[in-house]
């Protein structure tokens, strides 16, 4: 009986350790702040629907309950409430992701960063396969070497990485090369021979196995032929999804997001993806995009999702095209210059069929959900159309809310479409900024390039929209978006498309309320109004009288919850 009752008394010990390091972490992950809290000495751009500008914001346990003058806000403060002086900064709403792959950021953490200027330092093959070179050390045996943000068109041979260039990274790893437009792949030959692809190999519906003059396969598989390979060489163990994790949400905090997005979920992503959300591993909100194949398992009960203040399941998201910069983006007419051995008449592509398109945006419309669907060339947006007014014909409703994601290419006409039939559009004005001069001189040429992106017509035409940086794709950075969307300039300092400029008040209502708005989340996010998450970025100089300065505004603090998350001056 004694030795059972000190064994018992060391399990309990070891369970109250247990315990206890369980709370510690917790209380660390999920920090309690005092009840109330007042910001003062602020400009606050509220982003409701007047646009006010305000003096002081008080919040209770997480919640605006008062937005106004200093006196007015602080004769409604208990007067144990901290007083927060923010020294004259200007106070936004926290900046919401309207499209994005979180964690994907964080992929420097686990791959090779192979971004060209201006984004990297990649200039050729060379300091490409390098760079993979000193990943493949730290790369767990059996594992995939991984690179990112490659672009044939920036590097100094201006060509896709070859099987036989990845061969002389490794022999004994598979090598994977995700294309900045995350729309093509390219793998070494050991990667082939582990996917099964081989010279016999049909492309799939939507995709291309690239094949040399001789029909041997290149290494590069675009669209629907690489979804295997990523989703093989993305398959982390958890501790590399942690080490993602936590890169990822720093740089986003550091810009001031507090809505994060991860577009196209599937069901093993969502899974960890869920878990670190609701135990708050990472501070942000979380809106969920799923896939089709979790968008399916939710509507037939498989998969159950519950939403919360910190997860929220939206839009199915759909992919109907690819990249322009790709030569995946399917257009009306012609690219302006063709790549090598393609026919003059060459216009992209969709990755799905019509028929298979219309079949899953009629029966996800029917079942009261939304849809997001990637469209960049203006045959695709057409293609997105036509399903949802079919939808729409046959079960309507008043306020889908459906999200035409990128629309590039996005024409005045399909504006005024897409507005009666509820489709709003979500745009990628760093095109303008990262690929603006190749659109002009190689992808699109003059007249269709300077109409990329066009938030001026929108606007015009009431059509609501939102803005994003589709991260990774090109880096998360929300100022820098509203420079893109105000000033229209190339990285090369060009203006493209003036006539399609915006007002820096507007491109901010695109990163907060709109945001909120187009995710159906309006009523607890996206501006400084009573009820609201008390979700914040504060900013070293006010947007609204900086112009010419936009992108190099800083990030001061943000604030998700009642909790001050970044401090850029503890750095």
């Amino acid at each position: 009986m004694f030795v059972l009752r000190r064994v018992l008394q060391a399990f309990l010990v070891l369970l109250f350790l247990v315990a206890a390091g369980i709370y510690f972490i917790w209380y660390q992950l999920n920090p309690s702040p005092p009840d109330q809290q007042v910001f003062l000495n602020s400009t606050v751009l509220t982003m409701d629907q007047e646009n006010s500008v305000s003096e002081a914001v008080l919040v209770e346990q997480g919640i605006i309950i008062a937005v106004g003058s200093e006196k007015s806000v602080l004769s409604q403060a208990s007067p144990e409430a901290e007083h927060i002086d923010l020294a004259g900064k200007t106070l936004l709403p926290g900046f919401i992701e309207a499209h994005g792959h979180f964690p994907g950021s964080g992929l420097s953490a686990v791959a090779a960063d192979l971004n060209s200027p201006p984004i990297g330092s990649t200039l050729s093959i060379k300091d490409a396969l390098n760079a993979l070179k000193v990943m493949s050390d730290s790369t767990p045996e059996g594992e995939w070497i991984i690179g990112f943000g490659f672009d044939d068109t920036m590097i100094l041979e201006k060509r896709f990485l070859s099987k036989e260039d990845l061969d002389q990274v490794s022999t004994e790893h598979p090598v994977a090369v995700l294309h900045i437009s995350g729309h093509m792949v390219m793998i070494n030959t050991l990667g082939l021979e582990i996917m099964g692809i081989t010279r016999d190999s049909k492309d799939p519906t939507g995709g291309e196995i690239v094949r040399d003059s001789k029909g041997n396969v290149t290494g590069l598989l675009k669209e629907k032929a690489q979804d295997p390979v990523v989703a093989a060489a993305l398959n982390l163990s958890l501790v590399r999804i942690a080490e993602m994790l936590q890169k990822s949400q720093q740089e986003y905090l550091e810009k001031g997001v507090t809505t994060v997005q991860s577009g196209l979920t599937n069901i093993d992503k969502w899974k960890p993806l869920a878990f670190a959300a609701r135990f708050g591993f990472f501070p942000q909100r979380l809106v969920i995009w799923p896939d089709i194949s979790m968008a399916d398992s939710i509507l037939d009960g498989t998969v159950e999702t519950t939403n919360s203040e910190k997860l929220t399941v939206g839009a199915l998201k759909l992919v109907s095209d690819g990249s322009i910069q790709g030569y995946t983006g399917f257009l009306k007419e012609p690219y302006h210059q063709q790549e090598p051995d393609r026919d003059t008449d060459y216009r992209g592509y969709p990755t799905m069929t019509r028929e298979k398109l219309q079949d899953i945006v009629t029966r996800w419309h029917a079942s009261g959900r939304q849809l997001a669907i990637h469209a960049n060339g203006d045959a695709a947006i057409d293609l997105v159309i036509d399903s949802v007014a079919e939808a729409q014909q046959q079960s309507f409703r008043s306020d889908p809310r459906h999200i035409i994601v990128h629309a590039q290419m996005m024409t005045d006409g399909q504006l005024k479409k897409s507005g009666a039939l509820g489709l709003t559009p979500s745009f990628f004005p760093s095109h303008i900024y990262y690929w603006g001069d190749r659109h002009f001189n190689i992808f699109m040429g003059a007249k269709r390039a300077e109409h990329i992106s066009p938030m001026r017509s929108a606007e015009e035409l009431d059509v609501r929209f939102t803005m994003h940086n589709d991260t990774p794709v090109v880096p998360i950075d929300p100022m820098l978006l509203v420079e893109n969307a105000v000033e229209r300039k190339t990285s090369s300092g060009k203006e493209l498309g003036g006539g399609q400029k915006i007002s820096v008040e507007s491109a901010l209502r695109a990163l907060t309320i709109d945001a909120a708005w187009q995710v159906f989340q309006e009523g607890n996010r996206g501006s400084i109004e009573p009820g609201k998450f008390a979700d914040f970025a504060i900013l070293e100089e006010n947007p609204l009288t900086a112009p010419g300065n936009l992108q190099n505004i800083k990030v001061a603090q943000t604030w998700i919850g009642e909790v001050k998350w970044f401090d850029r001056d503890q750095l």
